[in-house]
This record gives C-alpha cells, sequence and structure tokens, in this order.
C-alpha cells in the first residue's frame, strides 16, 4: 500500500482543474506536481487518502511532447504561473477536457455538446491587470505559489506588458529607498500593501494605484515622479486607502495622486471606465469574443426582454442593449451600479436600466415589473450562483439562459439545478483567458422546451 514518503512512477495522462496532472498506481488516482500529460515521471508521495494521493515530481523518465521549456525565469517559485511547462496547445485542450469533465461528474451532463475552446492568439502578455505585493523584507512581487505569507520578486514577468515589468522594478527601489514599512501579513502591521497596474490593451491609457495602510503618504510625491519616469504618459496614478489592520480589509478611500482616477478601455466598440477596484475581464482580447458570443446566442430581438444578473459596469449588458434588447441588469455592488450607469451614459446606449441589489431579493421584482424575459443573462463569481438563485431563473420562464462562467467545478452542478424547470443545455463553448494557469471560462446556453 502507498505511504508518505514512498518514491513512484507515475505515467501522467491528464491534467486536472487546479492544475496538477493525473496519473494511476497500482490503480489509485495520484495528483501530481509540475508535470505533464505524457510524462512518465518519479515522483515523491506527499499525503495518501482513501480514493486519492498527492506527490511532487523528482525527475522525468520520459518527457511528454508536450513538454515545454518555461519562458520565465520565475516560473516554479511563483505563483502566477502553473502551466508555463506544458506547450500552449496543450494547456487549450486540457482545459477543455476539464469543462468537459465537470459537467459530465459534477452536473451528471454527459451527453453534453461541449465545442473546440476558443484559444487565445498569443499566450503571453494577455493580463490587463496585475497586483504586486509588498513584503517587509523589501520585495515587490508575487505570492510564492501555495504560500500567503511569501513574496517572489519578479524581476520580469510574460503575464503583462513589458512596460510593466520596469514599473515594478521602479517601484520595488523607490520602496527599498524611502523606506515606508510594508505590511506585514503576520504581525498586520506596515504602511505599503500592493501595487496595482491596470492597461487599456484598446486605448494606451494606464492607470497605477499603490494600496496602503491609513495615515499619511510621506513620500507620495516621490512615488508619483517614479512611476512617471517609468511609464511616461501614465493617465492616472492613486492611492487605495485600506481601513483596517487585517489584510482582509477592503478599500474605503481611494485618493488621486496624478491625472485621472480612472482609465478607458475599449471592448467590442465600447468604451468602459475603469476605477482601481472595478471588476473587468482580464483578457481583453478574449472577452471581447466572449462578448460577441453571449450577444450571437442571446439573439435579443428589437425591444426583446433581456435580464442580466451579477452585471458589474455592463459590459455584457450594454453590448447587449446595442443589439436592441430591452435590458435589465441587476448587480450588488453599488460603486458597480454607479459605472455602468456611466457606462451607459458614456456609450450613449438607451433602453437599459440597472438595478442595485442581490439577485435573489430583486430578480422577482424585476419580473413582476417587466414580465417574463426572453432572455437571461448571469456571470457570476468563481463560487458560482447557487441552488436558490438558479431556481428563481428556472422560475421566470425565460426562453433562454446563457451562464457565463469562470469555474467549471460550480457551473456544472448549477445548470443542474435548471434541468427540472424544463431546460435542454444547447452547447457549452469554452474560453481560454488565462493562458499558463488552469483557469477557463464556459459560456452554456440552456433553452426551455416549448412543451413546458
Amino acid at each position: 500500500m502507498m505511504q508518505k514518503g514512498d518514491q513512484v512512477q507515475i505515467a501522467v495522462d491528464r491534467l486536472a482543474y487546479g492544475g496538477r496532472a493525473v496519473g494511476r498506481v497500482n490503480g489509485l488516482v495520484v495528483f501530481v506536481t509540475a508535470a505533464a500529460p505524457g510524462d512518465v515521471v518519479l515522483a515523491r508521495v506527499g499525503r495518501v487518502r482513501r480514493s486519492y494521493a498527492e506527490a511532487d515530481v523528482e525527475a522525468v523518465v520520459t518527457a511528454s511532447p508536450d513538454r515545454a521549456v518555461p519562458r520565465c525565469p520565475h516560473f516554479g517559485p511563483c505563483g502566477g504561473c502553473v502551466w508555463q511547462h506544458i506547450a500552449y496547445p496543450a494547456q487549450a485542450s486540457a482545459k477543455e477536457a476539464v469543462v468537459r469533465e465537470s459537467l459530465a461528474h459534477l452536473g451528471g451532463l454527459t451527453d453534453a455538446r461541449v465545442d473546440p475552446i476558443v484559444a487565445a492568439d498569443d499566450p503571453w502578455y494577455y493580463r490587463n491587470k496585475m497586483e504586486f505585493s509588498f513584503h517587509p523584507d523589501g520585495t515587490l512581487g508575487l505570492h510564492r505559489r501555495g504560500e500567503w505569507n511569501r513574496i517572489v520578486p519578479v524581476e520580469t514577468c510574460f503575464l503583462q506588458s513589458v512596460e510593466s515589468a520596469s514599473l515594478v522594478n521602479a517601484v520595488r527601489a523607490f520602496a527599498r529607498q524611502h523606506g515606508p514599512a510594508a505590511y506585514d501579513p503576520r504581525t498586520h502591521e506596515g504602511f505599503l500593501r500592493s501595487l496595482v497596474i491596470r492597461e487599456g490593451r484598446g486605448t494606451g491609457d494606464r492607470l497605477v494605484g499603490i494600496v496602503t495602510s491609513s495615515g499619511a503618504f510621506a513620500h507620495a510625491g516621490e512615488f508619483v515622479q517614479t512611476v512617471r519616469a517609468a511609464a511616461p504618459g501614465v493617465t492616472g496614478i492613486v492611492r487605495g486607502i485600506v481601513g483596517g489592520a487585517s489584510d482582509a480589509a477592503p478599500i474605503v478611500q481611494v485618493d488621486t495622486l496624478y491625472g485621472r482616477e480612472y482609465l478607458e478601455e475599449e471592448l467590442v466598440g465600447l468604451r468602459f471606465r475603469i476605477g482601481l477596484e472595478t471588476f473587468f475581464q482580464t483578457n481583453t482580447v478574449q472577452a471581447a469574443r466572449m462578448v460577441e458570443h453571449v450577444v450571437k446566442r442571446a439573439q435579443p430581438a428589437a425591444g426583446g426582454f433581456v435580464i442580466d444578473l451579477y452585471c458589474g459596469v455592463g459590459t455584457f449588458a450594454l453590448a447587449l442593449a446595442r443589439a436592441g434588447a430591452r435590458l435589465v441588469g441587476i448587480e450588488l455592488a453599488p460603486s458597480s451600479i454607479e459605472a455602468a450607469r456611466k457606462n451607459a451614459a458614456l456609450n450613449g446606449v438607451e433602453g437599459v436600466e440597472f438595478v442595485c441589489g442581490d439577485t435573489r431579493v430583486v430578480l422577482p421584482s424585476i419580473i413582476a415589473r417587466h414580465g417574463t424575459p426572453d432572455a437571461v443573462v448571469l456571470d457570476p463569481p468563481r463560487s458560482g450562483a447557487g441552488g436558490r438563485v438558479m431556481r428563481k431563473i428556472g422560475r421566470t420562464g425565460a426562453r433562454r439562459v446563457i451562464y457565463i462562467s469562470c469555474n467549471p467545478t460550480t457551473l456544472a452542478p448549477d445548470l443542474k439545478e435548471l434541468l427540472p424547470f424544463g431546460y435542454d443545455l444547447s452547447g457549452v463553448q469554452p474560453f481560454d483567458l488565462f493562458p499558463q494557469t488552469y483557469h477557463v471560462e464556459a459560456v452554456a446556453v440552456l433553452d426551455r422546451r416549448t412543451e413546458v
């Protein structure tokens, strides 16, 4: 019987959601770090459970044809990427398979049609937002893989732009020279917490934010000079102030140190204003493809009624309204609703209403006021919408439901909740918005049977 500390040889056959590879030893499933599908590896067992074990690769006996040389010198310790050692086509294929397997095993949707994944044209330099953390030892970088209190001092990064890496290095030097104490997650003391860099890929705008604890920022002027020298033409520089000592405390105030407090991004011909905390899809190019797909599948007739749940700043809502839908967007965060309204005005989009509130509470009142929707679109957080929300959607009687998911393990059980209300899963389209990671987006379309 396998025990902790054993060295075992494993033939790896696939990748799992969460980033690890999967193989079997004497019939027992083993999750392996740092392996590629098709590898044969020697691995050291770290944990053994009744139905699975976990192990770390110590040597590659036979390398998979899909194994690649990681491009980044920080790959391995750095938690920003987990799949740089795997060729990108194999990454995309694995994500498509993960969506299919999750639907079958977690939702019982064994016959679901999953279309070929929409892979990224360029799997590098795709992120329009990155957040780097300060550490009391003078480090500024990304968290070490699996460690919340240690930071890798990245000198370069292939996820955002080349300019962003230069900016990180300049701000690190600023922090070491001027010496504001960095926040320590163990003691909950310190001033500098994180550096946020946001870029408008369609506009060229750049917003730089420094997140700190409360109190005077004595070297704010030097910080602005540092950023402007490292990023000429920066659109805005802001400071986000955290309201408590805890590392989980929210930002309670944003001060503009230079320029504007927002940047503008362009997506499918629409412009969006994005602030320090605004949620916006991280991969602009792939997000545009996903929005176009949602509009195409929603088929909004002129004046047709569509509800957009978890609407955020209006990314899908404005595109649907521009296509002719009479639309109501629902979102819990007041700041997002305010931004969505401003974005509608900025783009001259009419026929759209944004309502602030909890979906479970607001949705019935929207139906009472507007009647049965032609379509319900939802883009819930990674934790999913949950059974209560899905059942409320089912009771709307909407002709079509379009679910945009960032987590296939919550997508599957959520979709299962709709089936008793007379819905059939018409198809699922995966999109890869996060190359070099295990994350995958998927758009599921469900149609209500006419005989219900």
